[in-house]
């Protein structure tokens, strides 16, 4: 029987990935033994007063954008909540898993997150929601439809979002220089300071912001992450891929935990 890190049929792999929309759909997400991966507030977390805000303007989209507002104990935290878009493709992200030339590592595979709450019915939805509020968003039970910007944003009223939900609800466990070395690449993939669910944020200079977000799931006894990629899958890669894919962006790689409830 293979392991929990390995490959099987049931998932899609290296230069395979996203073979059909029907595969995206009803096969990834799942270990080799079929069950769904868990998934860091799958355990009932509830969302915080929610209200609606006027629409703004999105010059990139060239459509109002629907707006809500999380109560939260940082401050407001401002979700967009974008359209259907009829014309959406999902990318093949070949280019991110084909891996290093000459080499026949393993590079990580699309997932779908069947059985969790980011599951998605249709293609179309991966373009409602980003890496953002797929990372940290379980703790106010975000979903699909759920935006959370990483930046201060003219959409967002000049706050950053995932900033203020950081700070309700977080703390910092680890600090990592950017994955280009392979020093670099092997602190973070062995460290003991970090676990499975932990957020992991590219973080840039200004602000500060967040250029990328994603969580901890170990693949043979290394820590990898899965995160989103803007409007496109959900994979499941080693840090090294996505600070490729980032790199000029950021300047660390900060790691955060769910901050434990004070005892009353």
């Amino acid at each position: 029987m293979a392991g929990r890190g390995e490959l099987t049929g049931l998932q899609w792999t290296r230069r395979r990935a996203l073979a059909g929309l029907g595969g995206l759909i009803g096969l990834a997400g799942c270990g080799p033994s079929g069950e769904p991966f868990s998934s860091a507030g799958d355990g009932g977390r509830r969302r915080p007063p929610e209200r609606s805000l006027k629409p703004a303007y999105s010059r990139r989209h060239r459509l109002e954008v629907p707006r809500t507002c999380l109560d939260c104990p940082g401050g407001e935290c401002i979700l967009l909540h974008f359209p259907i878009r009829e014309d959406y493709q999902p990318s093949s992200m070949d280019d991110l898993l084909e891996g290093r030339p000459g080499s026949d590592a393993d590079d990580g595979e699309v997932v779908a997150e069947q059985g969790t709450r980011w599951h998605v019915d249709e293609p179309a939805q991966l373009a409602q929601f980003n890496c953002c509020a797929y990372a940290a968003g379980d703790v106010v039970a975000l979903g699909p439809g759920d935006w959370l910007c990483g930046e201060v944003n003219p959409l967002t009223d000049g706050t950053n979002p995932m900033q203020v939900l950081l700070e309700s609800f977080y703390e910092q466990v680890a600090d990592f220089a950017p994955p280009f070395t392979s020093e670099a690449i092997e602190a973070f993939e062995t460290s003991h300071l970090i676990r499975d669910n932990d957020v992991v944020c590219l973080v840039g200079s200004r602000g500060p912001d967040y250029p990328h977000a994603m969580r901890i799931r170990d693949r043979r006894d290394r820590h990898w992450v899965v995160g989103k990629f803007g409007e496109d899958p959900i994979l499941w890669t080693p840090l090294e891929t996505v600070g490729g894919a980032y790199e000029g962006q950021f300047d660390r790689v900060w790691v955060f935990r769910l901050r434990k409830p004070r005892s009353k």
